[in-house]
């Protein structure tokens, strides 16, 4: 399946701890393997319009999912509820769609629509537990979503997968192309010595930290530095990096904070110019204080080879562990041809889990393949 993680799976609740899975094999009565897709039905899910149990299920799928991923953290499930409740990102439309078996739920399809940058590509998630992989569960949703993104006039279908994994053997087989590829971290924070993060700005530099909305005098340059990030390699990939102005800085950290997130930077400053060189960014969701997520971290092209991108990612850290007694673990992605932030990474005390493929297709190549006249397949309801 194409899976990508809920930024909400990095976290966890204060007052039940996230739990950590192993990959374990199904029990042989919940397998749906031997089953035919002729027999599934697919039908839209509005979680504002699900029942107590839908919503469950939903939830159930999405861990099962999860705890096939290495490293991955289990939501809570109230942090799972309050994200499928939302019907948009900050990027456009989610549409979400079930794959049901005789009132049994085995698999989900979840397609998120970027109405500014990246028009053209449609953000497929299709998550299907292992025991019910096999039977054609995730070929029938790739198929029942594909008509609503043709009508929203994409070209292109884009996901995740574990790389070497079930998922990404299934997309190959459907045409997808291995495009780019990241790898996935994780700093545990009490196993990690604290003199790693003790790197200082170079000379002529200082540290500046805020929460959430980016101070008025520093917006502009802000939105510079985010625009660093499109340096980052993306391979062979059709998705490209948002052009950052000071509108997009604040229509996002807008965005942020109505999604209950809380979100960190700290910047590098060059003190002749009063403008940032760098930043880096992390996000916490309140009453999640165990985990949270690393986001972007750049430095403009002039500034690099300054060890600048260390001192903001170290400062982070100070100020985190500081700030969050109960903050456990940081994870992050770096993309896999990012060779020095992975080092930076590496000296900070990050470790690595595995490496995430993003896989790419075109929309016409996939209707002529799922068409609903070759493979048969029942009509949705």
């Amino acid at each position: 399946m194409i899976v990508s993680v809920p930024a909400a799976c990095a976290e966890q609740s204060a007052d039940r701890p996230a739990r950590r899975r192993t990959r374990q094999e199904p029990p042989p009565e919940a397998t749906t393997e031997g089953k035919t897709a002729v027999s599934l039905e697919t039908a839209p899910f509005v979680a504002g319009l699900a029942s107590p149990d839908d919503l469950r299920a939903w939830y159930e799928v999405a861990v099962a999912v999860i705890a096939d991923l290495p490293g991955a953290s289990i939501p809570p499930y109230e942090t799972y509820a309050r994200q499928l409740l939302q019907t948009a990102s900050h990027q456009g439309p989610v549409l979400r769609r079930g794959a049901w078996l005789g009132g049994r739920l085995l698999g989900t399809a979840t397609v998120r629509l970027p109405t500014e940058d990246n028009r053209e590509l449609a953000f497929v998630t299709v998550g299907v537990p292992r025991q019910n992989r096999r039977a054609g569960v995730g070929t029938r949703l790739l198929q029942a979503v594909l008509p609503e993104i043709r009508e929203s006039a994409r070209s292109k279908l884009f996901g995740t997968v574990e790389a070497g994994a079930d998922g990404e053997k299934w997309a190959h087989a459907l045409g997808f192309r291995t495009v780019h590829q990241r790898c996935t971290h994780h700093l545990d924070i009490g196993a990690t010595d604290p003199a790693r993060w003790q790197a200082e700005p170079a000379s002529g530099f200082r540290l500046q930290r805020w929460t959430d909305a980016a101070p008025d005098d520093l917006v502009h340059s802000f939105a510079r530095a985010r625009n660093a990030i499109a340096d980052a390699p993306l391979s062979e990939s059709s998705f490209r990096h948002p052009v950052w102005t000071v509108e997009k800085v604040r229509t996002y950290e807008a965005g942020m904070l109505e999604r209950g997130e809380t979100h960190r930077y700290v910047a590098a400053v060059d003190e002749r110019s009063g403008e940032l060189a760098g930043f880096t960014e992390v996000a916490v969701v309140p009453g999640q204080w165990s985990h949270c997520r690393q986001e972007d971290t750049a430095v403009l092209s002039q500034f690099r080879g300054l060890g600048l991108g260390l001192a903001v990612k170290a400062a982070m850290m100070r100020w985190l562990t500081a700030d969050l007694p109960r903050l456990e673990q940081v994870r992050t992605v770096t993309a896999a041809g990012n060779l020095h932030m992975i080092r930076v990474n590496a000296q900070l005390g990050y470790q690595t889990d595995s490496t995430t493929a993003y896989v790419e297709s075109d929309l016409g190549a996939l209707d002529a393949l799922l068409a609903p006249s070759r493979g048969g397949l029942r009509r949705e309801r």
